[in-house]
């Protein structure tokens, strides 16, 4: 009876390790995400500034849109590279 118990604990266990590990994931992605939108943004202020100190219409607005789109991606690529390879990498072993 006592094993039975013992077993139960350690299934109950190994099942939250999987709950946890798949939340732990799912944070890195949303993180991932953020980062994407937060280069978007801060470019695209960064481009409406420059338009009202130089007085240049929307141009650098839309210029700071695409060169903030254009980095988060390039950054949204290399952080999902580093956790892809850190993941093949752990399941590896």
């Amino acid at each position: 009876m006592a094993e039975k118990n013992q077993n139960k604990g350690e299934e109950q266990s190994s099942e939250m390790e999987k709950i946890a590990k798949s939340y732990r994931s799912g944070w890195a992605y949303a993180e991932y995400a953020f980062q994407y939108a937060m280069a978007i943004v801060v470019c695209s202020l960064l481009g409406y500034w420059l338009d009202t100190v130089f007085n240049t219409g929307n141009i650098l607005l839309i210029i700071g849109v695409f060169l903030g789109a254009i980095a988060g991606f390039i950054g949204l690529l290399k952080s999902l590279n580093v956790l892809s390879y850190t993941k093949g990498k752990h399941e590896k072993k």
